[in-house]
């Protein structure tokens, strides 16, 4: 007889729509702040009247990222990710003290690379919030079949392994293990960057788009670490952006 687990660690934590946990947004915010020259820094200050470290993007409605079957962003809608981060970057360079611009960029910039913000045209499972069955044999624990929500996996399992982490602390530790590629992470410009998220999603959607598809712990690992590739990739390339427009 089949064992139904309600309460799991995945779950404890508030599950946004669709983008990145409250936690990841600040992270990924203190990461990026990281990243500005002292000019840009204090540009940003002004515009904003605080510390990008400090803005809170969780509370901004979350964005989407839409493609066709073939993985090609559509650009369908004004508010996709990919359509709002160049509508912002336009706004910036007409005015930098723009400082609502530099807020929608931030949060485009990080819902792009946020995995449950993907749409795929046609396949309706990138819609939902579908389940997805776990296989958790850790030593000393009865091997069973857990069900978890996909977006949960994203938005509260991973970030919730750093729930006791300061954004500080939770932006070094990013930084720590992804430091090394920044500069292949920064490579190229936007076109370049959407390429390459979208090879990302593609890796993790060609799998799993099925409900109850289960995945070993050894593949939830490994997903936890393009979470935290993805929030590395968003931090910098955020910066560059920001350092370009506003010096």
């Amino acid at each position: 007889m089949k064992r139904i687990i309600l309460t799991l660690s995945l779950l404890v934590l508030t599950v946004s729509a669709g983008a990145w946990n409250k936690s990841s947004y600040a992270a990924i915010m203190t990461l990026a702040s990281q990243q500005l020259s002292p000019e840009v820094k204090s540009n940003v200050q002004k515009a904003l009247g605080g510390e990008l470290a400090t803005a809170s993007l969780s509370e901004m409605a979350a964005l989407t990222f839409a493609v066709d079957e073939n993985f090609v962003p559509l650009r369908a809608v004004e508010d996709d990710a990919l359509v709002l981060v160049e509508k912002s970057i336009e706004r910036l360079r007409s005015n930098k003290k723009d400082g609502e611009a530099i807020l929608s960029l931030a949060k485009a910039i990080a819902d792009l690379h946020s995995v449950p913000s993907l749409r795929i045209k046609g396949n309706d499972f990138s819609h939902e919030n579908y389940i997805v069955r776990r296989w958790n044999n850790r030593e000393g624990k009865l091997a069973r079949y857990t069900k978890v929500k996909w977006r949960a996996m994203w938005n509260s399992y991973f970030p919730g392994r750093h729930h006791l982490f300061t954004p500080e602390m939770y932006a070094y530790d990013i930084d720590l293990f992804h430091s090394r590629f920044r500069a292949s992470f920064i490579e190229g410009e936007l076109t370049a960057w959407v390429e390459d998220v979208v090879k990302e999603y593609r890796a993790i959607y060609a799998e799993n788009l099925a409900e109850n598809h289960i995945l070993t712990q050894e593949r939830v690992n490994e997903y936890e670490y393009i979470h935290d590739r993805l929030m590395a990739k968003a931090a910098y390339r955020l910066g560059v952006v920001l350092n370009e427009v506003l010096r």
